[in-house]
This record gives C-alpha cells, sequence and structure tokens, in this order.
C-alpha cells in the first residue's frame, strides 16, 4: 500500500498530495521531522541505520521522517518515535526548537526530554540496527570520522543554539 504524504507550496501551504516513494515536482515540498531525544544527563539517543538503508547507511543519526498525508509534525514525531523505536514521546516534555529548508522539504525539529532505557526499546529492524546514547563530544567524533548522517547537522546546530537561547533566561 503506497504511502501517502501533502505537498507543500513554498509558504507552506498544502497544494495536493503523492506518492512519498515518486520523487517531489520541482517547486513544491514535503514535511519532515528530525526528533532529537535528550535524557537529564545531556546526551542524546542515537539511532545507526540499516546497511540496505538508502541513503546513509551505517550511519548515526537522530530519529524522524516524513509526515504522512493529514499528519503534522508532532503527529509525525510520535509515529516516528513509536514505528522506529518502540517509544511513546510526551508533548508535555518536548518543545518544537524551529524549521530549516532543504530541497523540496521543510524539516522541523523537535527536542524531546526522555530517560528511556534502551534495553526497553523495540527498534524497527528494517530502519534501525542500533541505538546509544551519546554525549557533545562523541557525537562531534562521528562527525569528525564520518559516521555521522551529514543532512541533519543544521537540525543538531538549531538544538544547539536554542540551549544557548535558553541560557541567557536563566
Amino acid at each position: 500500500m503506497p504511502e501517502i504524504i501533502d505537498l507543500y507550496n513554498n509558504a507552506r501551504q498544502i497544494v495536493g498530495a503523492a506518492d512519498k516513494k515518486q520523487p517531489i515536482p520541482a517547486g513544491l515540498n514535503k514535511l519532515s521531522t528530525h526528533v532529537w531525544i535528550i535524557n537529564s544527563r545531556g546526551q542524546f539517543l542515537l539511532q545507526q541505520r540499516v546497511p540496505s538503508a538508502k541513503k546513509f547507511p551505517n550511519m548515526w543519526g537522530q530519529t524522524g521522517g516524513t509526515a504522512q498525508t493529514g499528519e503534522d509534525s508532532w503527529q509525525c514525531c510520535v509515529r516516528e518515535a513509536r514505528e522506529e523505536l518502540g517509544i511513546t514521546l510526551d508533548i508535555e516534555k518536548s518543545v518544537w526548537v524551529g524549521t530549516f529548508k532543504r530541497p523540496n522539504d521543510f524539516v522541523d525539529v523537535w527536542l524531546v526530554q526522555s530517560d528511556v532505557d534502551i534495553s526497553d526499546l523495540k527498534l524497527q529492524p528494517d530502519e534501525v540496527q542500533d541505538v546509544k546514547w551519546a554525549t557533545d563530544s562523541e557525537i562531534q567524533e562521528m562527525i569528525d570520522n564520518g559516521t555521522f548522517v551529514p543532512s541533519i547537522l543544521p537540525g543538531l546546530k538549531m538544538v544547539y543554539s536554542y540551549f544557548d537561547l535558553m541560557k541567557n533566561y536563566k
């Protein structure tokens, strides 16, 4: 069964729908989400993509994906976390930190606080082969050695900017 996604114009207005597997028409966009899960120790929950992934096989990144038709970005976050990790996110422990634009998609970046135990996760076998908690320095090491998904760096930078901004309000 095809997975249907909404198509947006550059003003982020829904103008149609399409099969997710089809190329996005020129001048239109899909909606994607990045879910950065952080624990009370300041570590991020990362997941390693499977070797058979079309993009960035065996590389580490955050939870996320493409919104299905009718979903807003928070609903997409909840569905993706449930599908990929078997967990339920709590909106009360979450914050939307912003949106960045890539060719053919809007990417909403969410920060979610959770101290989930890795042993309780149920990984989606066709997408996720491993998970781990990682510190900022461990993430930087993965970036430096080329094992971190490069296309998600703008979202990570937004999360770090959000932390910097919040320090000014304490």
